[in-house]
């Protein structure tokens, strides 16, 4: 059970896809436990089956940012529409109906999630300079900025659309990656 805690543990931290592929590869694949068939389910969908895509989960992040800026009134229910798909990209639909293991792999893999886009913004020159690509932001700087992006991310697009009890799951993933990228700065998040 110490080995099986400690590779899950290592999976859920790893925010590289080809390394949380091996790891799965090497572990999920083989032993089994409880749960493992909805934690590959995830996996495939985040990722693809055969090769390594594009992190699907991501998209839908940004999805959720451009919806909780978007401004205007949504006639069509376009936006609407979109955050449904989204819930259910998510695997959010009538979650609070999945077994209490599901709900925790869930939300583990959003967590991950938010500790993916937290590392692709601290990595990007554009998202961490000051103007125009000159200067770049303070540690401190770049924990508001984050912030900011998570705020919009989970908490205001759910709240401008009324759902905040679809996207209760993705609310807590969010705010333990923060609290643990940024300890001490959950004051900077806007929920």
């Amino acid at each position: 059970m110490q080995e099986d805690s400690k590779w899950l543990n290592d999976f859920y931290q790893e925010v590289n896809a080809g390394k949380r592929m091996e790891l799965w590869q090497k572990h999920g694949c083989t032993e089994q436990a409880e749960g493992d068939t909805f934690r590959e389910q995830l996996l495939y969908a985040r990722y693809g089956k055969k090769k390594k895509k594009e992190d699907t989960f991501i998209g839908y992040l940004m999805q959720m940012k451009y919806l909780s800026e978007s401004t205007g009134v949504d006639f069509s229910g376009q936006r609407k529409k979109q955050a449904v798909e989204i819930i259910n990209g998510l695997y959010l639909l009538d979650v609070e109906n999945r077994s209490r293991v599901e709900q925790e792999i869930l939300q583990a893999e959003l967590k991950n999630t938010f500790l993916t886009f937290m590392d692709v913004s601290k990595k990007g020159r554009g998202f961490t300079s000051l103007v125009f690509g000159m200067g770049q932001l303070s540690e401190e700087g770049i924990a508001k900025k984050i912030a900011e992006q998570i705020s919009a991310i989970a908490f205001t697009m759910p709240h401008k659309f009324q759902m905040d009890r679809e996207f209760a799951v993705l609310q807590k993933a969010a705010l333990e990656a923060f609290r643990q990228q940024y300890p001490e700065r959950e004051h900077f998040l806007m929920k």
